[in-house]
C-alpha cells in the first residue's frame, strides 16, 4: 500500500483510496508521510513534528523507528530507489522491444509521471541532491549509490545495444548512461521550474534521440 497524497487533515491517503488510522503500522505511516512531506515541501522543511502529525503517530513513536530526521531521510530515498529499480527491471527486461526501444519507452514513462504529478515532484534523488549534496555526508553517500546504480542499469541496457548492433562498436555504455542519465535529471529539473512538458518532450526527441541515433 504506497500514499499518494494528503488529506484537508493532513492524514495520508494511500492508493486504495483508504485514509490512514491506526493502519499500516507506525514506522510505514512515518516513512509514508515523510515521503510525501519531502516530495511537496522539501527535505529542510519537512519537520519531524509535520511528520508525526501527518502519520498520526506520537512523537516518541518517531524515535522509536529512526534517531533522527537524516536516517528518517535515508530511509525515504532508499525506499524510492527500490522502487524506482523495480520499474527499471520491468521496462530494461522487456524482451519484446529492443535495448535501445527499453530505454525510449521507460524514459517516455518517466516523464509522463513528473507531468501527471503537475510537476510536483519530479525525481526524489535529483530534489535531495540539490537540497543536501553539500550539508549532509550520509544522504550525499545514499545519493550517490541510487544514482549510481541507476547509472549502472542504464549501461547495461546499452551494452545490450551495442551487442545487438544497435550502438557504434566504439561507444562506451558506461560514459553514454552518464550522460543520458545527468541530462535527463537537468530536463526534470527545468520542467519544474517551467511547469510544463516542453523540457521533457524536447529532451527525448531531441537528447536521447539523437544519442542514440548519433550511435546507431
Amino acid at each position: 500500500m504506497t500514499i499518494d497524497t494528503l488529506d484537508r487533515k493532513n492524514r495520508p491517503v494511500y492508493s486504495s483510496g483508504v485514509v490512514a488510522r491506526n493502519l499500516p503500522p507506525s514506522r510505514e505511516r512515518i516513512i509514508d508521510s515523510a515521503t510525501t512531506l519531502m516530495f511537496r515541501d522539501g527535505y529542510e522543511a519537512t519537520g519531524i513534528q509535520g511528520v508525526v502529525d501527518a502519520a498520526h503517530v506520537p512523537r516518541g513513536s518517531f524515535f522509536h523507528h529512526f534517531p533522527s530526521k537524516e536516517h528518517l531521510g535515508i530511509v525515504v530515498l532508499q525506499r524510492y530507489a527500490r522502487a524506482s529499480e523495480q520499474r527499471q527491471i520491468a521496462a530494461f527486461e522487456n524482451e519484446e522491444q529492443s535495448p535501445t526501444e527499453r530505454l525510449r519507452s521507460f524514459f517516455a514513462a518517466a516523464n509522463d509521471r513528473v507531468i501527471a504529478d503537475d510537476f510536483t515532484k519530479g525525481c526524489l534523488i535529483g530534489n535531495f541532491t540539490l537540497q543536501l549534496s553539500n550539508t549532509s555526508e550520509p544522504i550525499r553517500q545514499a545519493l550517490v549509490q541510487a544514482a549510481d546504480e541507476t547509472i549502472d542499469r542504464i549501461g547495461r541496457v546499452l551494452q545490450a545495444a551495442k551487442d545487438a548492433g544497435e550502438l557504434d562498436p566504439d561507444v562506451d555504455p558506461a560514459e553514454l548512461a552518464e550522460l543520458i542519465w545527468s541530462s535527463w535529471e537537468g530536463a526534470v529539473l527545468r520542467s519544474k521550474l517551467s511547469r510544463t512538458g516542453h523540457s521533457l518532450r524536447s529532451w527525448e526527441t531531441r537528447v536521447l534521440g539523437s544519442l542514440l541515433r548519433a550511435t546507431s
